[in-house]
């Protein structure tokens, strides 16, 4: 279980969940934004 190649993939799997939240946020504010567009 203490192998050194177990934290590359720990690591990318991180980064991985990382960009998923950040691309949710992104999707989710601009769909805010649209709406916030399309009825203000």
């Amino acid at each position: 279980m203490n192998e050194p190649d177990d934290n590359p993939s720990f690591l990318i799997m991180i980064g991985l969940v990382a960009l998923i939240v950040a691309v949710v946020i992104l999707v989710f504010f601009g769909i805010g934004y649209l709406f916030g567009r399309a009825f203000l």
